[in-house]
């Protein structure tokens, strides 16, 4: 490990997904002899409170018990426990549902950039001490998503994932934070002319801090340092790192505080940052639908040579690449292919035969990664009832 996380790219990326999943399995290997008695126990988490319950469940738990089988009951808006026992995919609904709701922006944790990539909010908000626990505590889910293999939707930016890796901000790592002040640093840098540049632009910076300007001083008295062609390199360095670093330091810190419990962060630096996205949430590529019918099961019926069956694959090969990502989202929770293939989705992709109803649409148990489907008759029908549901996500199905 130590030579190759010097020299990783030599190695395949593949081949560094497999050994970054056996040092996860050696992990789970060395930690299976401690009590984990408790995960025998179903932690209650009400549906219209999931993010507020998991927080109290595990912000705090030991780390042992987090590496462990982990089941939960989910509790229904009538405060009545719902049927069903957690063989693994209650606990994946969750998590994934947790996951979607702690990185929505509207929650004042994140914030995205213009190409609609993640990041920590980095005003002062975010760096309050109840703040700075939900970010360890994300940082923990997050990091137990990766432990158990589960795949999440969610895409950060990249100055965000260099940081998981040690690395730090740079001038060609603004432009996926801010393009302009990217744009603006890169002709500063690469200014010639003799004439004097910007006589108002000075070491210091203004953020707007909840609608209120905050000017930021980047060395002592910097209001009153001009920026200057001989020490504009300096300026340049330490907008950067204001921007990069500053800002989100301690909501950074927080966040891999709570990675680290689960995942050693010395795995992921065999990875640089684009390559930690794919192995969050997949790889961006077209699906392999003969990989796909290999790894699938049937239930309630159905079996690989039924007719059915045999019209669903035709109707899912001539969907366009968009419609089955819509569709392994509608059944897996996450739209992306596994990394090493459909055979290490857990659960196991399963299409059950749901009635003989031609009027009905498809519905989808995420939690099992289950395809309800009706036996439709006609090839027509079922491509139109299956489009509909993946498109308006009107077939999802809790049972």
């Amino acid at each position: 490990m130590t030579i190759l996380r010097h020299i990783p790219f030599t190695i395949p990326f593949d081949d560094r997904v497999f050994l970054f999943r056996q040092c996860v399995k050696q992990d789970k290997t060395s930690t299976a002899h401690a009590d984990q008695s408790a995960s025998f126990h179903p932690k209650p988490v009400r549906r219209h409170n999931l993010s507020e319950d998991g927080f109290d469940h595990f912000c705090s738990a030991e780390t042992m018990l987090l590496k462990g089988r982990i089941r939960i009951t989910f509790i229904d808006q009538d405060g009545h426990q719902e049927q069903g026992l957690d063989g693994g995919g209650l606990w994946k609904e969750f998590i994934v549902t947790l996951l979607e709701e702690s990185f929505n922006p509207e929650r004042g944790l994140w914030t995205k950039n213009e190409q609609e990539e993640l990041y920590p909010f980095p005003q002062m908000f975010a760096r309050e001490a109840r703040q700075l626990k939900w970010y360890k505590f994300i940082g923990r889910m997050l990091g137990k998503a990766l432990y158990d293999n589960i795949l999440i939707d969610t895409v950060f930016a990249t100055f965000f994932l260099a940081k998981w890796v040690g690395e730090s901000g740079s001038l060609d790592s603004l432009a996926s934070l801010d393009p302009y002040l990217h744009r603006a640093l890169v002709a500063l840098k690469q200014w010639e002319s003799d004439d004097c540049l910007d006589p108002d632009t000075r070491f210091d910076i203004v953020d707007l801090d909840m609608g209120q300007p905050i000017t930021t001083e980047l060395v002592p008295n910097g209001s009153n340092v001009p920026v200057t062609k001989e020490n504009r390199m300096k300026y340049i360095e330490l907008v950067c790192k204001h921007r990069l670093d500053d800002q989100i330091s301690e909501q950074t810190q927080a966040f891999l505080a709570g990675l680290r419990d689960l995942i050693e962060l010395k795995w992921l630096k065999i990875f640089d940052a684009s390559e930690l996205q794919l192995l969050l949430s997949g790889v961006d590529r077209d699906v392999d639908v003969d990989d796909w019918m290999r790894n699938t099961a049937y239930e309630g019926g159905f079996s690989a040579t039924d007719p059915c069956i045999h019209m669903f694959w035709t109707t899912v090969r001539a969907l366009d690449r968009n419609e089955k990502r819509l569709l392994l989202r509608f059944v897996t929770s996450c739209s992306r292919p596994p990394l090493l293939g459909f055979g290490e989705l857990k659960p196991k992709f399963t299409i059950r035969c749901a009635s003989n109803d031609q009027n009905r649409l498809p519905t989808a148990a995420t939690c099992f990664s289950t395809l309800k489907l009706p036996r439709y008759k006609e090839q027509e029908v079922m491509r139109n009832k299956l489009v509909q549901a993946i498109t308006a996500n009107a077939g999802f199905d809790l049972s």
